[in-house]
């Protein structure tokens, strides 16, 4: 390992290092088996053998978890970047299973900074649901945080980026002045010389409020999401109600969730179908 080239950044191959520069010589073998070491003595990676389970999640958990919970966390592991959309009808633990993946992809270190996007009425519920039962701490960002964020650390502050794991609304956010106040934050955290992005993970809860409101309508809330979400590396969406009746809403509102392989149309053919068995859990 060449550290000074350890910074996330994608090197063409004319800007090879040259092994021959004394200050870039690699680290000795003995040198990178204690690095080894220390990683393995300060994370769960001893939890990955295989005479322990291959998922990590459950057992630092305050719920009792049912079988079929479990399968979106093991489908989300095995996908290089998460475009799940939950189905699950109501009452089946949701949010249990979004926690789940929260939890692994932390545990992994896949992920750092989170974005949980709800309705208004349901911020505290997800605030203390993922610090009772994954003991994650989450801040709710709206007007009166924002404010004492200011007061905290100075009114040239941005709010998105004080904060690692935020929860907020989704009219809160659609709001014009917020939503440019998200995109500097991204944007001023997004360069051209790095494949990593801005936001890691975004949790839609009642993601169906997402879909247009008729046919060529784009919602305030679809546009906002539309904006944001090419900001963020993995996609989750939650809703109990996926499907409004048109075929044309749906499958907007799955090229939110996977631009590459939805696109808006009125009918789905044999090749939308094979995807949506790929990405939707219900």
């Amino acid at each position: 390992i060449i550290w000074e080239f350890e910074k996330g950044k994608i090197q063409s191959k004319l800007s090879l290092p040259k092994i021959d520069n004394p200050s870039l010589q690699p680290d000795r073998p003995e040198v990178f088996q204690s690095y080894l070491q220390s990683l393995r003595w300060t994370n769960h990676s001893s939890w990955l053998r295989k005479e322990v389970p291959d998922i990590m999640s459950p057992w630092f958990a305050t719920v009792q978890v049912e079988d079929y919970q479990l399968y979106p966390v093991l489908k989300s592991i095995t996908m290089p970047r998460i475009a799940l959309l939950l189905a699950d009808d109501v009452g089946l633990g949701k949010t249990i299973q979004a926690g789940l993946i929260l939890s692994e992809l932390l545990r992994r270190r896949k992920i750092r900074k989170i974005l949980i996007l709800c309705p208004a009425a349901l911020q505290s519920q997800w605030q203390e649901e993922m610090n009772e039962k994954f003991h994650i701490d989450f801040t709710i960002i709206n007007r009166a945080e924002s404010g004492r964020i200011y007061k905290e650390f100075g009114m040239d502050t941005n709010p998105w980026k004080a904060k690692q794991r935020v929860i907020t609304s989704m009219d809160y956010l659609r709001q014009p002045d917020i939503l440019d106040q998200f995109r500097v934050s991204a944007e001023s955290s997004f360069t051209g010389d790095t494949p990593s992005l801005p936001w890691d993970l975004i949790i839609v809860d009642e993601a169906h409020n997402m879909s247009p409101s008729s046919f060529g309508k784009p919602s305030q809330r679809y546009q906002m999401l539309d904006e944001i979400s090419k900001f963020f590396e993995h996609r989750l969406f939650l809703t109990a109600t996926p499907h409004n009746g048109y075929t044309m809403s749906f499958t907007t509102l799955l090229s939110l969730l996977d631009p590459v392989r939805f696109s808006p149309k009125p009918e789905l053919d044999s090749e939308d179908r094979k995807h949506i068995k790929q990405t939707m859990v219900r």
